[in-house]
């Protein structure tokens, strides 16, 4: 278990961080309790909040209490309190989705000024120690000597990891795990395709067949991997054949019919890139039906990914997996869907 520190033990391991990386661990720690308040709440609601969703998306998601912003004024400080009158050092400050009102105070009266119940309350409250936890996790990982990473060159990492690394800031445990696991099918895919490579280069294959194996070759690594590791806690049908070169008025997936569809190309198009808060969203607007397996994640969630996939065979759009959690797509510049 990852040693705890005091607030004056965090403060100067803290100061001891280059101003970029001060701004960039602030952030994420905001950033990071914003997603454990709207992960609660959502939860109680029966929805799902993709990690990296955006606090205008949350807010479309959510007709309750979001956390607007969370401060830290460095010290207990007058120019900081809580509704009550208590100056604070830690403020939180939520906002009412359907109303806009806005409440100021400390963790001591969370459940005072939102209203929300004891339960909810105390799931938001650890979430926010995890955070707190994961803070002093990296700053001992700083002050130990931050590790080095082997990473295969051509490996695409997350932004999340991406983004640290490029700060020369450690990753988190959890993180580690994920980029182990990475590199690990990262390395197996390229040893799998240099012996498929090697066997087509020892037989004397029809310039035909040469030609089509060419073709699979240079498929992006994502269609060679396929999607059935990201669905195995669920139940699967076999994925349906892509065409690419069907037109798209034409095309059906799975439950989705044109209307879904075409929910689906305005949320991509307004930034929406999560193929899990694309399914939220449509049950939200109650254009599917709020089927979920016993993850919480929606059942539509496969059919929506296959329906996107079609756009990344085609190449007008890119995908990247994040475990099996969720898939991120991304119009490709100058492309529409």
């Amino acid at each position: 278990m990852t040693k705890t520190l005091t607030n004056s033990q965090r403060d100067e391991l803290f100061q001891e961080l280059k101003k970029n990386q001060q701004f960039y661990v602030m952030n994420t720690l905001k950033r990071g309790k914003k997603t454990v308040f709207a992960n609660v709440i959502a939860k109680s609601k029966g929805r799902m909040i993709p990690n990296g969703a955006t606090d205008e998306e949350i807010g479309m998601l959510l007709d309750d209490w979001i956390l607007e912003d969370y401060v830290d004024a460095g010290a207990v400080s007058e120019e900081v309190k809580c509704e009550c009158g208590r100056a604070l050092r830690y403020q939180y400050i939520v906002r009412h989705v359907k109303t806009g009102e806005m409440r100021h105070f400390g963790m001591n009266h969370f459940e005072e000024h939102t209203g929300l119940p004891a339960t909810i309350v105390k799931e938001v409250v650890q979430g926010f120690t995890k955070i707190d936890y994961e803070l002093d996790e990296l700053l001992l990982k700083m002050q130990n000597g931050s590790p080095t990473y082997d990473i295969p060159e051509g490996l695409n990492l997350p932004a999340d990891m991406k983004e640290p690394l490029s700060l020369h800031l450690p990753l988190l445990d959890r993180q580690e795990k994920r980029l182990n696991s990475l590199i690990r099918g990262y390395r197996e895919e390229k040893e799998a395709l240099q012996r498929g490579s090697n066997k087509l280069k020892a037989v004397d294959i029809p310039k035909k067949v040469k030609e089509d194996v060419t073709a699979i070759e240079e498929l992006p690594k994502e269609e060679l991997q396929g999607s059935f590791d990201l669905f195995a806690e669920e139940v699967q049908e076999p994925l349906p054949e892509k065409t690419s070169e069907k037109p798209k008025e034409t095309y059906f997936v799975g439950d989705l019919s044109f209307t879904t569809q075409e929910a689906i190309d305005g949320y991509i198009q307004q930034g929406t890139e999560s193929a899990l808060m694309i399914c939220e969203f449509l049950i939200k607007e109650g254009k599917v039906q709020d089927k979920r397996y016993s993850t919480k994640k929606p059942k539509i969630y496969y059919a929506v990914c296959t329906y996107l996939d079609s756009f990344v065979a085609s190449g007008s759009m890119s995908v990247e997996p994040l475990g099996r959690e969720d898939r991120i797509y991304r119009l490709k510049s100058g492309r529409s869907s």
